[in-house]
């Protein structure tokens, strides 16, 4: 089932896993050793005629049995499976045995969880058994393997893929300096210098400044991008010539492509002031094939780094996970004091009716319970304009609202996350929809940096207008200082419930810290304790909530002044712009018609509380 590679076989498993720089793939165990071949790439479950002989198979989508699908994998002569990665899979396993053929040396409990099962099951199978990094996607892992099938498959027995073997971009470019007689660059599509020929004394002062500076200098970019020259070669296959002007020499220049993605670029230049060679045009081409699985395996370590750090710092800021291993991926000491600050979008900026009181949950009542820092719900969202059925105009307004509504809070959220992450070093950034969320490593007795940070994002949120613009104002709250980044979801929760507070009383301040709140914070703990037990409740304070709600809120508008004004009536009356006598009516009609008893303390208590939760979003 599983046969040994040959020189001629595109890509062995050990070549898959040594491409993988990124550490997008995990090896749990090979029984029939690492130098399978692999001939294809299965993503999901195919039909019965697709053959399996001699392919890796991803475990794409929902499985009713992860064991079930490893075995038939096998029986239709996969050499590899990779599945979603899980601790349960290790369990009861000796990772040691991974890298080595035969039989396990003991096998696994058979009482352990399907997914903790599988490396038994692949084991007795014979199948080798791989799993996906839990910040990576699908689409990273079938990138991986076409890539290093290219790499390791590309040009078997062509000179320049072989002077090239082993050794990188490094090598390649060398080998292409050879083989046109021109110097060699090899960049990236953020210009940056990822490999490049010898340096001799005749490089001309723009290739020798854009070596030491490690990318090309922006004016030179500006300069490509206003004569066309870049627009030219991002849409072409060919190698474009470019003549000597002045001191810079004649150059041939190439993008590099998977398909239609653009990778990077090769430029030649004839240093010497001599000619290229009568092969260089094609030797470019060449070159431009072979640097591709170079390439793509730089954009994967890169964009895996990224990942893996985001990854990192949701799971820090959600508490979840190995946290000492989140706090150490991204640099931050486990003994580090931080804080969180989170700027959050909220709806367009409404005048605060006391009337428009909305059942917990109900919709538009933007309610939020705490969750996954990563998906945070924009309330703002609720308060967009609907167009009416069969009003094509309205719909096309409200479709342009929509967008230009997206457009400034894509605009402001950047500049904040921006803003937050050039603050200080080391200041870690996550930006979702409506929300910038801050990670901030405090100096010792340098706490004041955290709410000069949300204050300084407070002022550039007021500066750009977001609320005029209809975006919703923008509401920023700071975390405690945690002794700890493994702490951290501490201070994300309190940095959330800061913003949810100042959201919800829209004064004319929009930053503040938990310190700053204080009872605040607790009073709405409190509420957020107590919903669960008042949405299960039943009784006459609840048939009065509920019936007067359904009906417009009016006693519960003047229940809520009456309580507030610390059962005053003179004064909920004013506040209610209403006659004291009107307002001691409806006190009557809370007694007389739901039996509620104003007078007792634990109803008052009970009755604020209901009030409270009714007009409070969650």
């Amino acid at each position: 089932m599983t046969g040994r590679a040959t020189r001629d076989t595109a890509l062995t498993l050990r070549e898959l896993l040594a491409f993988d720089e990124g550490g997008i793939l995990r090896l749990l165990l090979a029984p029939s050793g690492q130098d399978v071949a692999i001939t294809g790439m299965i993503i999901g479950e195919e039909g019965a005629a697709r053959s399996y002989a001699g392919r890796i198979v991803l475990a794409v989508g929902v499985l009713p049995s992860v064991n079930d699908f490893i075995r038939e994998a096998a029986e239709r002569g996969a050499v590899a499976v990779v599945l979603r990665d899980d601790p349960s899979l290790d369990a009861g396993f000796d990772p040691g045995r991974a890298a080595r053929p035969g039989p396990s040396l003991d096998p696994l409990p058979e009482e352990v969880s399907a997914a903790a099962g599988a490396p038994a099951v692949a084991e007795r199978a014979g199948i080798a058994l791989l799993a996906r990094a839990a910040w990576a996607d699908w689409d990273d892992v079938a990138t991986l393997v076409r890539s290093a099938a290219a790499y390791a498959g590309a040009g078997r027995g062509d000179r320049m893929a072989d002077v090239t073997a082993g050794g990188g971009l490094a090598a390649l470019a060398s080998a292409v300096a050879e083989f046109t007689g021109g110097s060699i660059t090899i960049e990236d599509t953020a210009f940056r210098v990822l490999a490049y020929s010898a340096i001799g004394p005749e490089a001309d002062e723009l290739r020798r400044s854009t070596i030491l500076g490690g990318r090309v200098p922006d004016w030179r970019v500006e300069e490509l991008r206003r004569s066309g020259l870049l627009r030219t070669l991002w849409s072409s296959d060919e190698v474009i010539h470019r003549p000597a002007d002045g001191s810079s020499p004649e150059r041939l220049i190439i993008a590099i492509r998977s398909g239609r993605e653009m990778l990077g670029s090769i430029w030649a230049a004839a240093d010497a002031g001599g000619p290229f060679t009568e092969g260089a045009a094609r030797a470019l081409r060449r070159a431009a094939e072979v640097a591709v699985p170079y390439l793509v395996q730089h954009r994967l370590r890169e964009s895996g780094a990224r990942r893996r750090e985001e990854h990192a710092l949701r799971a820090l800021l959600a508490g979840r996970g190995d946290m000492t291993t989140h706090a150490w991926t991204l640099g931050l000491a486990p003994d580090l004091p931080c804080a969180v600050v989170i700027a959050e979008l909220a709806g367009p900026a409404a005048p605060h009716d006391p009337g428009s009181f909305k059942s917990p949950g109900s919709p538009g009542s933007g309610g939020r319970g705490p969750g996954d820092p990563g998906e945070p719900v924009d309330p703002g969202l609720a308060a967009l304009p609907a167009a009416l059925p069969g009003d094509s105009a309205a719909g096309s307004s409200a479709a342009v609202a929509g967008q230009q509504r997206e457009a400034v809070v894509e605009r402001t959220m950047g500049l904040l996350a921006v803003q937050a992450t050039s603050y200080r070093p080391g200041i870690r950034v996550l930006r979702d929809g409506g929300r910038v969320t801050a990670l901030v490593p405090v100096r010792r007795g340098a706490e004041r940096d955290v709410l000069a940070l949300a204050r300084e994002l407070d002022t550039l949120a007021a500066s750009l207008g977001s609320a005029a613009q209809g975006a919703g104002p923008v509401w920023v709250g700071a975390g405690p200082v945690v002794p700890s980044p493994l702490r951290a979801a501490d201070s994300r929760a309190d940095a959330e419930l800061v913003v949810r507070v100042l959201r919800e009383r829209r004064g004319a301040r929009r930053h503040a810290s938990a310190a700053e709140l204080g009872v605040a914070l607790d009073v709405q703990r409190v509420l957020d304790a107590v919903r669960p037990v008042w949405e299960r409740g039943s009784g006459p304070v609840y048939d009065l909530v509920r019936a007067d709600l359904a009906a417009g809120g009016e006693l519960v508008r003047s229940l809520a002044a009456y309580l507030d004004a610390s059962c005053d009536v003179g004064r909920a009356a004013e506040r209610l712009v209403l006659h004291p006598n009107t307002l001691r009516y409806r006190l009557r009609r809370v007694r007389d018609r739901y039996g509620v008893d104003l007078d007792d303390p634990d109803t008052r208590l009970m009755l604020t509380l209901a009030v409270r939760l009714a007009t409070r979003p969650r």
